[in-house]
């Protein structure tokens, strides 16, 4: 249960370490593009709609206001036939511009083209009286009007009033012109009211074709200028000019936040949607990612336990190895021994010429039976595996022995390298025949001849003895291999050496360490601590 809550505590924390995963933010990056896309074009299309109710709203008023102004070209056509056939009764065109009059401040009259000017002939209202020379925005309106066909429209300024005209020339006879002046003050805002036409709108009337604030007719805002729709019209003569805005949203409010709305909505709900596949998708990699870890820790489970199967029958194969090595060894020892005394016999009877054959065939067969007894030592070694009996021990004067005993072939130089007198706690035995398992595999490193270098250094409380040769060395392949008993390179052998070396010097607390370079040499080092801690059992066998 624990290496199940570790496992799931180790994906739950890389997933948690993992950043948002491309197809999510892929999913998230579309989507706000979608609701982004979506909010714009709603808002433009509102704003198409927006644009078209004001156009519509403005071209009724700009209708009103052109209905006005065709009344008015009518009541001056209407006034102008009056005053051609009045005849002398000037009453009837007074009653008759009082009749037209809609509000106060307006004035009708009639000008004629004489020798000294534009004379009124015709006048009702706040306006020049009758015979009266018209001089001034009036005379330049009225000239124009002469040669021009159908209502003209102008602003006259005199002094600080201004007064919107309009006049048509002709309608009083040839050389009239019939005039209808109003007093505006364009600065003044007019108030919308529920009948006005423009009453959901803020107007500016110019009688001009573009926004000039010196051809301002009306307004119903003191905010100008407005930067609204710009609808012009014609007014008889002139082109006229209304600018409008709305005074609220005329699409409505609820349309005018609707973009807002759609980005709201469409952001809530990409982000929900890639928190759920997000989700969803972390779920199943961890899923995932769990069964790989119980996966690992099962097939390390696997291999642990195929270890330790191979292991276990090894083992069981080298204790029947070492089994048969005790018997055979033991077999074998005897058998040899008799050979090598009656070899020793033989020797004695043969006479003191070392040179002849007979010499030459006893030295040959003693050999053979010394590495053939050698071999007998190795197995009985292995097989026995006892406990080293601890004694003092020189560690130079046991070198030395060991070098002795094995003298070397014929073209290879021992060289003895001997540090300072030290005693060490061991089984003097068990360390003499490691030293000699070294010393003959060194031997045979060294076919062609070659350097034998043994030193002892004494290093803060151990002692290393280093054995080293100038012969084939090993590749790494066999360096991992060498302790591994049966394992050997050499044509005569089975492989024990190495292996009774490790397992002695193990024995003793110690270590053993190997430096080969192909073509170069070996080195081998042993290192033993200066008195040895044994088991309790050991020593008690040794005080027996």
């Amino acid at each position: 249960m624990t290496g199940v809550t570790q496992h799931g505590t180790t994906a739950g924390n890389r997933l948690r370490r993992s950043p948002l995963r491309f197809i999510s933010a892929v999913m998230l990056l579309v989507l706000t593009v979608v609701v982004v896309a979506s909010s714009l074009i709603t808002a433009h299309v509102i704003r198409d709609q927006e644009r078209l109710i004001l156009r519509e709203r403005t071209a009724a008023v700009a209708a009103v206001l052109g209905s006005a102004f065709t009344g008015t070209q009518s009541s001056l056509q209407l006034l102008g036939a009056i005053a051609h056939s009045e005849q002398g009764r000037s009453g009837l065109f007074a009653d008759a511009a009082r009749s037209v009059t809609t509000r106060s401040g307006q004035a009708w009259l009639v000008t004629t083209q004489t020798p000294a000017g534009l004379r009124v002939t015709a006048a009702e209202g706040n306006g020049p009286a009758v015979g009266q020379v018209i001089s001034g925005d009036q005379a330049r309106l009225a000239r124009r009007a002469l040669v021009t066909k159908g209502l003209v429209s102008g602003l006259v300024r005199d002094g600080a009033s201004l007064r919107l005209a309009f006049a048509m020339g002709q309608a009083a006879g040839p050389g009239t012109v019939a005039w209808q002046e109003s007093a505006i003050s364009p600065a003044t805002p007019v108030p919308s009211t529920a009948s006005s036409p423009w009453r959901s709108l803020n107007i500016a009337l110019y009688l001009s074709d573009r926004a000039d604030p010196s051809a301002l007719v009306v307004t119903t805002t003191k905010d100008l200028p407005l930067a609204g729709l710009e609808y012009p019209f014609r007014v008889g003569a002139n082109t006229w000019l209304i600018v409008a805005d709305g005074t609220h949203p005329l699409v409505g409010s609820l349309a005018q936040d609707m973009p807002w709305i759609i980005l709201a909505i469409g952001a809530l709900a990409a982000a929900l949607m890639t928190t759920v596949v997000e989700t969803l998708a972390r779920r199943r990699i961890y899923a995932s990612a769990l069964v790989a870890e119980r996966n690992v820790s099962l097939q390390s489970a696997i291999a642990e336990l195929e270890t330790a199967q191979i292991h276990l029958v090894r083992q069981e194969n080298l204790a029947a190895v070492g089994q048969l090595a005790s018997t055979v060894g033991h077999e074998l020892r005897n058998p040899l021994g008799v050979v090598m005394n009656v070899l020793y016999l033989i020797e004695a009877g043969a006479g003191p010429d070392v040179n002849t054959p007979m010499r030459r065939h006893l030295a040959t067969a003693k050999r053979e039976i010394s590495a053939a007894t050698l071999i007998v030592s190795d197995l009985l070694d292995f097989a026995a595996g006892r406990q080293p009996i601890i004694a003092p021990v020189q560690v130079c004067d046991l070198v030395a022995e060991s070098l002795s005993v094995v003298p070397p072939p014929e073209g290879v130089r021992v060289v003895q390298r001997d540090g300072p007198q030290v005693v060490i706690e061991a089984d003097r035995d068990q360390i003499r025949q490691a030293l000699l398992n070294l010393v003959t595999n060194a031997y045979d490193s060294m076919p062609g001849g070659g350097v034998l270098t043994v030193s002892t250094t004494s290093v803060a409380g151990s002692v290393h003895i280093t054995v080293a040769d100038t012969g084939m060395g090993m590749d790494q392949e066999t360096r991992d291999s060498i302790f591994t008993p049966f394992f050997t390179r050499k044509a005569r052998g089975i492989g024990l050496g190495l292996a009774v070396t490790k397992r002695v010097i193990d024995a003793h607390g110690g270590t053993i360490t190997v430096r080969s370079t192909p073509s170069v040499g070996s080195s081998f080092t042993l290192t033993l601590p200066a008195a040895a801690t044994l088991p309790a059992a050991a020593k008690v066998s040794v005080a027996l």
